[in-house]
């Protein structure tokens, strides 16, 4: 029997304050029901609780519901029993931030050699609703507190002195947007991405005028933890998303109005092995294979899959998936210290672990090059492209269009310019330029719309319903719809 994470922490207060707990049992379901845990949220009442009882650590609900804002609390009863418990959230806005905007952490960018554009942004993501930071700047900068209060935040500027401004930014529950709405006659969007390697194509984009005239971003989030961005496409805040196909293939067959427009990352799945070498996966027997998420997640259902066609079996394997749940970032730090030995990482992750570990560091599987020997002639393995929600495609064509040529304009940018973008990307991807620059060496991207490349797109969902928790995915036509706007 696999272990299960014990919880020692004490329950909190919060839970003798509920009244009533609104138990949902999910133990005999196998489709993806965060949708349904959302809505049984949004029907919560003060006193109340809604209460989740799950065979398995949900860590994925968990992040997610983080985000959200959500207090939480979980209860081992057992190895095959977890109740999660999800208080009734209220609003924990302050009545006025700015008696407490001292507090706030400050961010100082007076000595930044370089723009400090990617900086601001990634600091105005990490920040949570209700708290703030304090920028420190040379002058007021107006174009950032323009795009920042769209995206939620509310400011303050306080000019100390010569070339010295402090800007407080509180970021509120709510976003505002009657008042900017009687002036700016731009298309509102809220954009995410789940993964990190979209980060070069979001900042290109963000430097197209003719894009930038036409639209208004009232929020950009770039997720660390890649199911949080599954929340926002459920319940329909974000308008444009950059998503692995698989996980916008579940959201779509289980009810959730969206639309794939492309596929732009492409053969992006790395064994990589420390001190040692290895030509196949025989090579790897007698070591631990650390694979990021879970067991019924893409990394180890296409990894399994693959080792079935080179005539292997995963349960000759030693695997290992975290405890309960292992980040890619995690498992690239442990690589690159020589904790752990063989691991599956996906771009960028996969080139910052090559460049940090150095020569200890090689790849030992491509499996890209598999995917062709198995399937010939059907070209690169999918991986990752541009969502929308349905409604926004179908009020916005005009919108979508423009964003679709900017895109492959942007996409052929980064790969002409490798450099210029590893400059560019560096804040909000970190790591260091030298290896931003062998990532963008490494990394396919190509722009292609999902319409024209649909077959591939089916055969990688068919793989992939080999694992229990894409079932419903793999054989269901219905997902063909899903593609082209």
């Amino acid at each position: 029997m696999e272990a299960y994470p014990e919880i020692k922490e004490p329950a909190p207060e919060w839970m003798d304050s509920v009244k009533q707990f609104i138990v949902m049992d999910v133990r005999e379901r196998n489709d993806f029901f965060f949708t349904d845990i959302i809505k049984r949220l949004k029907e919560l009442a003060e006193g109340t609780a809604l209460q989740v009882i799950n065979s398995f650590y949900p860590a994925p609900i968990i992040g997610m519901l983080e985000e959200e804002g959500y207090e939480q609390y979980v209860e081992t009863k057992s190895a095959e029993e977890f109740r999660l418990n999800i208080k009734y959230k209220e609003d924990s806005r302050p009545s006025d931030w700015r008696d407490k905007k001292e507090e706030f952490e400050e961010f100082d960018v007076r000595s930044s050699k370089e723009d400090p554009f990617g900086a601001i942004i990634k600091k105005a993501g990490e920040t949570p609703e209700g708290s703030g930071f304090k920028l420190v700047q040379k002058f007021e900068p107006i174009p950032l507190i323009n795009m920042l209060e769209p995206m939620g935040f509310e400011h303050e500027t306080v000019e100390i002195g010569y070339f010295e401004f402090h800007v407080y930014f509180y970021k509120v529950r709510e976003i505002v947007k009657k008042k900017m709405d009687q002036s700016d006659d731009r298309i509102p969007v809220v954009i995410q991405t789940a993964t990190p390697v979209v980060v070069p194509i979001i900042m290109r984009l963000l430097k197209s005028e003719r894009l930038m005239n036409a639209i208004r971003i009232d929020e950009l989030k770039i997720w660390k933890e890649t199911e949080k961005h599954m929340a926002w496409v459920a319940n329909g805040k974000a308008d444009i998303t950059f998503s692995a196909i698989a996980a916008a293939a579940k959201l779509y067959l289980t009810g959730n109005d969206l639309k794939m427009a492309s596929v732009d990352i492409w053969d992006n799945f790395y064994l990589l092995t420390r001190d040692y070498k290895a030509s196949g996966f025989a090579d790897l027997k007698g070591h631990e294979i650390y694979v990021p998420l879970y067991k019924e997640a893409p990394p180890y259902a296409i990894t399994a899959y693959l080792m079935k066609k080179k005539g292997e079996n995963p349960d000759e394997y030693s695997f290992n998936f975290g405890n309960p749940f292992g980040r890619p970032e995690e498992f690239k730090d442990q690589f690159i210290k020589g904790e752990i030995d063989t691991v599956l990482l996906r771009e960028p992750e996969a080139s910052f672990a090559l460049h940090g570990a150095g020569d200890a560091a090689m790849v030992a599987i491509s499996y890209a090059d598999i995917w062709n020997e198995i399937h010939p002639g059907s070209g690169m393995l999918p991986n990752a492209g541009l969502i929308f929600k349905g409604e926004f495609a179908r009020e916005h064509p005009e919108a979508v269009e423009l964003l679709m040529e900017e895109l492959k304009i942007a996409v052929d940018y980064i790969n002409e310019n490798p450099k210029d973008t590893a400059n560019q990307s560096y804040d909000l991807m970190g790591g260091s330029v030298e290896g931003l620059e062998l990532f963008l060496d490494r990394v396919t991207y190509r722009h292609e719309v999902s319409g024209n490349v649909i077959e591939p797109i089916i055969e990688y969902l068919k793989v992939l319903g080999d694992s229990k928790s894409f079932s419903y995915v793999g054989e269901n036509e219905e997902v063909r719809k899903m593609f082209g706007v």
